[in-house]
């Protein structure tokens, strides 16, 4: 999905705390509107071990944000934030000075922070694709954003998506049913660094799964996102986490560069889990 150009005005930074403490003390309820009421702004927080505080303005706006959590800023497409700041929670050391950012406007979009190849945190945005789907089947995307080197991902034993490089993503339809799924490095079928893990497959929705964490510090897991109804008209968002490892280690560093972009098409938010298990 192809994402307009924001039309823009500057937001000053006691009006946006003041938004933005609103929006926070709604975003964990649910609600439901249709893809045509306007942007939504979709944030998930994709690097384990690590909270922290949004500063704009030099005022702490969000604090806490952690690992697996997902916020909806919608009431702020279209504006820009001005001096923002990603900050370690409950210190004033700066990791992310983002300045003046401006939101886009419209797109049903995903910004994941996470770390990237070489376990850097970074931001990625993920334009997910709500086109319709056959009666009878499902869509998969799978999407690296973990700090590993380029991976396949076994569908029943099978590559379903070969060589898939953190950034990057496989999708396909697929008839309804559940799957096992798990991630080997590229060209090679051990060691299973996440899985196997079974994935249902619902006719007419879009299971989306982000693989997040470190392989080396041992924090590789997975969080999953659901886009419903895609049969007909996207109704429905559904987020959430499914762990796959508890290991605690990775380096501490900034959490949610996340917050900085992204809009998603007028989708409701609620949590759910896939656990399994981790084989090293």
């Amino acid at each position: 999905m192809r994402v307009k150009s924001p039309s823009i005005r500057r937001l000053p930074a006691a009006m946006l705390a003041a938004v933005l403490a609103s929006v926070f003390a709604i975003a964990g309820s649910a609600s439901v509107a249709s893809a045509q009421d306007g942007a939504r702004i979709h944030l998930i927080h994709g690097i384990p071990d690590t909270d922290v505080d949004v500063t704009a303005g030099g005022e702490v706006v969000f604090a806490d944000f952690s690992f697996g959590d997902t916020q909806d800023l919608s009431a702020l497409a279209g504006e820009t934030l001005e001096g923002l700041e990603v900050r370690l929670a409950g210190t004033d050391t700066v990791a992310i000075d983002a300045g003046d950012l401006a939101l886009p406007t419209s797109g049903n979009i995903t910004a994941l922070a996470h770390l990237d190849g070489e376990g850097t945190p970074t931001l990625t945005v993920f334009a997910n694709d709500t086109s319709t789907i056959a009666a009878g089947e499902g869509r998969l995307i799978v999407r690296h954003t973990a700090a590993a080197p380029a991976v396949d991902i076994l569908a029943n034993g099978d590559v379903a998506f070969a060589n898939v490089a953190n950034g990057a993503e496989g999708s396909a339809d697929l008839a309804v049913s559940t799957i096992s799924a798990e991630v080997v490095p590229t060209g090679a079928t051990e060691p299973v660094v996440i899985g196997p893990a079974d994935l249902p497959i619902t006719d007419g929705d879009a299971l989306i799964v982000y693989a997040v964490g470190s392989l080396d510090g041992g924090s590789l897991t997975v969080l999953t996102e659901t886009i419903t109804d895609l049969g007909s008209t996207p109704t429905i968002v559904n987020t959430g986490n499914s762990p796959i490892s508890t290991a605690p280690s990775i380096a501490a560093s900034i959490a949610v560069i996340a917050l900085l972009l992204v809009a998603s098409a007028g989708l409701a938010i609620r949590s759910k889990a896939i656990p399994a298990p981790v084989r090293g």
